[in-house]
C-alpha cells in the first residue's frame, strides 16, 4: 500500500520531480494556468545551498474539479557541482491511469531564453527500486540529459499533470509541507477547485499567506511565499515531527466519511470460499485458540509479501482466493486474507486498521482522507479482548495473546465507523536481549577462550529469527569477528554458531565460541616506571555504543528519536588467570529517555562480573529534554574503558 500524496512536495523541494503520467506529448499549459514571473533578483550563492543548485522559482498550480496540476520548477546553477545534477530532468510516471503534458523546457543564460522544448528526448525506464521489498509499482520513469548545460544558467521546466486513480472516487485530499533543504526564492501555489465543492482546508501557521477568491464558477486559493529558508532536519527527527508551515485541503468531512470509503474499497463481491487454506493446515482437532494461530502463521509465513501497487492496487485489495493461488500479497492482501481466515473459524470481530508508519499518533492533525495511510493490519476480538496482528511480521513466535505488534498511535479501523480515529492501545509484552560474554584466561601469555551467548525473546526474538533466515549465519559470525577486534587484536571462531529456537516460548538464542590473543599489555616493555611488573588488561562494552557514545549536547528544535523498545541486558564475565581484588560498584542514572545501570561485582577469588542494563522508556523525547539526555550519556560513556591490573 502506498501513499502517493502526503510527501508529493517534500520530493519536489528537495530537487526530485515525482509525478505520474499515461502519455507524452508537447502542448500548451491549461488556460486557467496564471503565470508567475522569475524573480528578478537571485538571491543565493553557492554558499547557502547544499547541492549546487537551488530552487528561483516553485510554481504549483492545481485544478481540482479537472483533476490537472501544472507544476514548474526554475533550477538556479550557482556552482559547477550543481551541473550535472541539474543536466537532467527525470518524471515518474504512473501509467494506469495520468496522463502527461510536458509544457517547456527552457535555459535562462545571461539573461537570454534558449528554447529546448522540441529537443526533448524522454527514454522510458522501467523504475522498480522497491522490488527489493517486495513491491511492484508498475511506475516507469521518463528521463532526459541536457546538452551545454552551463554554471549560472537557470533550467526552467513545467509540465502538466492530469489524470487521477479511479479508486479514488474523486474523493481529494492535499498536504503542502513548506519546507526545502535548499532555499526557495519565490514559492507560488494555486489551487483551483468549483463552488459547490465543500471542501475544508487550513493553513498551519501561515494563515497570513492565503488569499482566498472566487472567478466564475471555481474557488480560488493563491499562497505567495517570499524567501523560503532551507530547513536542513536534525537528527533522530521522528517520522511524525510537524513542520511549522503547511497547508491540508481534504474532501472529507469526518474520519467515519473515510471509513465508508475505506469499507467499499476493501468489499468483495461474494463470499471467499478458503476451504483449501483449512484443508492445508488444519487436523480437524484443534481448539478455536489453535486454529487462529495458525491462520496467523499461515498468512505470516506461507503468503510471501509481494505488492502489486499500480493504479487501482496502489488501494484495493486483491480477493483473498486470489492472494492464496498466488501465494503472495502486499499489506492490505494480507490483512483481508487474514480476516475472513478468522471470520470463518468463528471470529466473527475481525477487521484491517489502517495506519501510517511514519505520522503514526500524530494522524489526528491531518484533515480526514483517504491517503494519508501507509500500511494496514488487522485487528480483532476474542473472548472479549482485542488484538493486534500485523500480517506481514514473518516468523513471528508465541501465541496470539502475546504476538508483537508496533503501536502505530492512532489507526481507522475499517467497518468501525468512528468520526474519530482509533487508539491501537497495544499490550505487548516486553522484548529483552541478554547477552553473556564469558572469558576464560589461562595464563598471561595465552589465548584465551570467548563464549559469546545471545537470548533473545520477544519481539527480539521475532527479528533475530527472520534475521537469520535471511542471512547466512557465516556473515554473521564474521561482523561479529570484526567487532571483537575493535578490543582485541588477534580474534578467530573455533566452532560455528550454535542456534537454538523456541518458537512457542519465543526465544531465540545464539552461541557463539572464540579465542582471542594480545589483549594483555606488558608493563616492562613500556616507558612508564610506574607501570613497572604490571599486566595490564582495558575492556570496553563496544555493543553499547551504538546507544551510548559520546555527543554534542547542543540545543534542538525538534524531538528525538529513541531506540524503543529496547531493553538490555549485557552482562561480562571474566576469569582471570590470578586472584584479583576488587571493590563492588553500582551506577545509575534513571531519566525520561533511559534507564542505564552499571554494576562490577567480584564472583570469586579471580572471577570478575561486569552488568550493563540498558531500557529506553519511550519513542522519543521532547527537544527541551535532550541535552540532559545527551549529558548523562556522555558522563555513562566516557567511563566505558576499564582497566585490571595484575602483579607479575
Amino acid at each position: 500500500m502506498k501513499h502517493s500524496l502526503l510527501f508529493f512536495l517534500v520530493s519536489m523541494l528537495s530537487g526530485v520531480v515525482p509525478v505520474s503520467g499515461q502519455i507524452f506529448k508537447t502542448g500548451e499549459p491549461p488556460a486557467w494556468v496564471k503565470t508567475v514571473d522569475i524573480p528578478a533578483k537571485q538571491s543565493k550563492s553557492k554558499y547557502d545551498v547544499l547541492t549546487g543548485t537551488y530552487l528561483t522559482l516553485l510554481d504549483i498550480q492545481s485544478n481540482l474539479g479537472e483533476n490537472t496540476t501544472f507544476s514548474r520548477q526554475v533550477l538556479n546553477i550557482v556552482s559547477y557541482s550543481g551541473i550535472t545534477t541539474a543536466s537532467q530532468i527525470t518524471v515518474v510516471l504512473d501509467t494506469s491511469y495520468q496522463q502527461l503534458t510536458i509544457n517547456h523546457l527552457y535555459i535562462w543564460r545571461k539573461g537570454t531564453k534558449i528554447d529546448r522544448t522540441q529537443s526533448i528526448s524522454l527514454e522510458v525506464l522501467k523504475n522498480e527500486s522497491n522490488l527489493e521489498q517486495g513491491i511492484y509499482t508498475g511506475l516507469i520513469t521518463a528521463h532526459d540529459i541536457l546538452d551545454d548545460i552551463r554554471k549560472d544558467d537557470m533550467i526552467d521546466f513545467a509540465y502538466t499533470l492530469s489524470g487521477s486513480n479511479p479508486i479514488l472516487d474523486n474523493e481529494k485530499y492535499l498536504y503542502l509541507p513548506f519546507v526545502s533543504i535548499n532555499p526557495v526564492d519565490l514559492y507560488s501555489v494555486k489551487l483551483l477547485y468549483p463552488l459547490t465543492a465543500d471542501y475544508t482546508y487550513k493553513c498551519v501557521g501561515c494563515d497570513s499567506l492565503i488569499k482566498v477568491s472566487e472567478s466564475g464558477q471555481n474557488r480560488c486559493i493563491d499562497i505567495l511565499i517570499n524567501n523560503l529558508e532551507a530547513t536542513l532536519p536534525e537528527e533522530n527527527t521522528p517520522d511524525w515531527y510537524m513542520p511549522d508551515r503547511y497547508f491540508l485541503l481534504s474532501s472529507f468531512k469526518s474520519w467515519s466519511a473515510v471509513n465508508q470509503w475505506a469499507m467499499r474499497v476493501f468489499a468483495l463481491q461474494a463470499e471467499p470460499d478458503l476451504d483449501n487454506v483449512f484443508k492445508e493446515i488444519f487436523t480437524g482437532t484443534e481448539t478455536t485458540e489453535q486454529k487462529i494461530n495458525k491462520v496467523i502463521n499461515y498468512v505470516q509465513d506461507d503468503i510471501r509479501y509481494m505488492g502489486v501497487e499500480t493504479g487501482i492496487g496502489s488501494m484495493k485489495p486483491f480477493p483473498p482466493e486470489q492472494v492464496v493461488k498466488r501465494r503472495f500479497g502486499d499489506c492490505k492482501d494480507k490483512s483481508l486474507l487474514l480476516v475472513w481466515l478468522l471470520k470463518k473459524i468463528g471470529v466473527s470481530q475481525a477487521y484491517p486498521a489502517l495506519v501510517n508508519t511514519g505520522v503514526q499518533h500524530q494522524l489526528t492533525s491531518y484533515l480526514p482522507g483517504n491517503e494519508v495511510f501507509t500500511h494496514c493490519i488487522v485487528t480483532f476480538n476474542y473472548d472479549n479482548a482485542q488484538y493486534w496482528v500485523d500480517p506481514t511480521t514473518p516468523l513471528q513466535g508465541g501465541d496470539f495473546r502475546n504476538l508483537y505488534t508496533y503501536d502505530f498511535g492512532r489507526v481507522l479501523v475499517i467497518g468501525l465507523a468512528s468520526d474519530s480515529l482509533q487508539l491501537m492501545a497495544v499490550k505487548n509484552m516486553e522484548p529483552q536481549v541478554l547477552v553473556m560474554d564469558e572469558y576464560t584466561m589461562k595464563s598471561f601469555t595465552e589465548p584465551a577462550s570467548l563464549k559469546i551467548t545471545s537470548t533473545r525473546s520477544g519481539y527480539e526474538a521475532d527479528s533475530r529469527r527472520a534475521f537469520f533466515e535471511f542471512i547466512n549465519s557465516d556473515v554473521i559470525s564474521d561482523q561479529i569477528t570484526k567487532d571483537i577486534k575493535l578490543i582485541f587484536p588477534v580474534a578467530y571462531k573455533t566452532d560455528n554458531p550454535q542456534i537454538s529456537d523456541d518458537p512457542e516460548k519465543n526465544t531465540f538464542t545464539v552461541e557463539y565460541n572464540y579465542e582471542v590473543d594480545g589483549f594483555w599489555k606488558d608493563c616492562d616493555q613500556g616507558s612508564d616506571p610506574e607501570t613497572k611488573g604490571l599486566w595490564i588488561f582495558r575492556f570496553e562494552p563496544v555493543m553499547l555504543y551504538n546507544d551510548i557514545n559520546v555527543s554534542g549536547c547542543v540545543e534542538r528544535k525538534s524531538d528525538f528519536m529513541l531506540d524503543y523498545p529496547l531493553n538490555l541486558d549485557y552482562q561480562v564475565i571474566f576469569h582471570f588467570p590470578s586472584d584479583i581484588l576488587i571493590i563492588d560498584d553500582y551506577k545509575k542514572f534513571d531519566n525520561p529517555a533511559f534507564l542505564y545501570e552499571e554494576k562490577t561485582e567480584q564472583l570469586s577469588r579471580n572471577t570478575v562480573k561486569l552488568q550493563y542494563l540498558l531500557k529506553t522508556k519511550k519513542k522519543a523525547i521532547p527537544a527541551s529534554e535532550f541535552v540532559e539526555m545527551c549529558r548523562q550519556k556522555n558522563e555513562i560513556a566516557d567511563k566505558f574503558v576499564v582497566a585490571f591490573y595484575f602483579n607479575k
